[in-house]
């Protein structure tokens, strides 16, 4: 009865989760929506949205609001001899010299930051992307030849159960065949345990229960770190983002000169006319304002910060590259290996069948033999997963998105 219950436990099917696979849903395509839904692409549109009120700003005659001052003056309340004075005053503030220039010149280069933002934020996502789809393709296979390895052996086990009870097979094979299948349970269930990680961040990441039928990717020709390269274009292009930023810094001032056109009209006393008066008037700040140094410092020390920032991502971008070639390199080196690993096994797991078949070995060698000749087997289809990953891993690294 024991037995029994563990042959129909073993055969019993898995009812895990799945992921449907679309014919139609591409890469690029799977790209597009998880960008659309990515968080950050909220900041983005803040970011293009700050770009062109920079350039906006740029375009103005006036830096600033035009000024409205008006005042009445009167001696009723005192000596009321009919004396009176009313002035309005516009004034209108004036770019400094060389300011609206720079500013011009930082709108044009954050035009050009924004695009590299754009691409670099595409090509980041596509990092992500490529790595959760390669995991996912290799955690559904892992699963699905684990489990084809368990119904394998439950066969195995049934088969044996049989000619245990026929007498010709000893109690120690059957023990032995359920030894191995009970092995292979625990490996199916860890393993999909990692396939059902695997959905869930697709899912997290994407929004989508669909996964492209087809996950494959054509190797770049690119073999080094090019200046358009999107995470160095971007670093260059804030760099330069930095470097405008400061000089507008140095360009402008707290205090501005302006232009100021009034109109007064007044009176000395009862018996004189009233008098209507426009003027202009020019002011100009004696000076650079006191909180401008602070600025300037500031401005100067995020210029050296970018300046670092690019280093920094030019070294990371190369350190990947190198590595993304080495495990690209050691792959298919392994690889090759494998195919004539798996072509000598082949060809040992035919005889050993016939072997077993003639009663030349126990059922404890043929499963050893059955384990070693589909670990090879597995090992190999695995290995061809690992090589798209690794191809993957190195065009993202040279800088081409999905």
């Amino acid at each position: 009865g024991a037995l029994t219950l563990n042959i129909s436990w073993a055969i019993q099917p898995h009812d895990a989760e799945k992921l449907q696979l679309n014919d139609s849903l591409t890469l690029s395509s799977l790209l597009d929506i998880t960008l659309k839904r990515h968080p950050q692409a909220g900041v983005l549109a803040a970011r293009s949205a700050s770009i062109d009120a920079e350039t906006k700003y740029a375009n103005r005659w006036l830096p600033d609001a035009t000024g409205l001052t008006a005042f009445h003056m009167s001696d009723r309340s005192f000596d009321d001899n009919g004396v009176y004075e009313n002035e309005v005053a516009l004034s209108f503030p004036m770019w400094l010299p060389g300011e609206k220039k720079a500013q011009t010149r930082l709108g044009e280069i954050l035009s050009v930051a924004g695009a590299s933002d754009e691409a670099e934020f595409r090509w980041r996502v596509s990092g992500q992307l490529r790595q959760q789809l390669w995991e996912l393709k290799m955690a559904v296979r892992q699963w699905e030849l684990a489990l084809e390895q368990e119904q394998r052996l439950a066969e195995v086990l049934a088969q044996v159960t049989l000619f245990a009870e026929a007498g010709e097979l000893s109690r120690a094979d059957q023990l032995a065949t359920m030894e191995e299948l009970a092995i292979w349970k625990g490996e199916t269930m860890l393993l999909e345990a990692e396939y059902m990680d695997a959905i869930r961040l697709y899912r997290s990441t994407t929004g989508l229960e669909t996964v492209p039928a087809v996950i494959e990717e054509t190797l770049s020709e690119q073999q080094e770190i090019g200046q358009g390269h999107p995470a160095l274009r971007q670093a260059m292009d804030h760099l330069a983002e930095s470097s405008a930023t400061t000089q507008v810094i140095h360009e402008r001032s707290n205090l501005r000169p302006s232009l100021d056109v009034f109109w007064r009209g007044y009176r000395g006393d009862r018996r004189s006319p009233d008098v209507d008066a426009l003027g202009i008037g020019f002011a100009m700040p004696l000076g650079k304002s006191p909180r401008r140094e602070p600025q300037v410092a500031k401005a100067y020390e995020e210029l050296a910060v970018a300046e670092a920032q690019l280093l920094e991502t030019r070294r990371a971008l190369e350190l990947q590259l190198h590595e993304a070639n080495h495990v690209l390199h050691t792959t298919r080196e392994r690889l090759e290996n494998s195919e004539l690993m798996v072509k000598a096994a082949s060809e040992r797991h035919e005889l050993d069948r016939l072997a077993f078949e003639l009663g030349e070995f126990s059922t404890q060698e043929w499963l050893r033999r059955l384990s070693r000749f589909k670990e090879i087997e597995r090992s190999h289809e695995l290995l061809l997963i690992q090589q798209g990953a690794a191809i993957a891993a190195y065009t993202q690294a040279v800088g081409e998105s999905l």
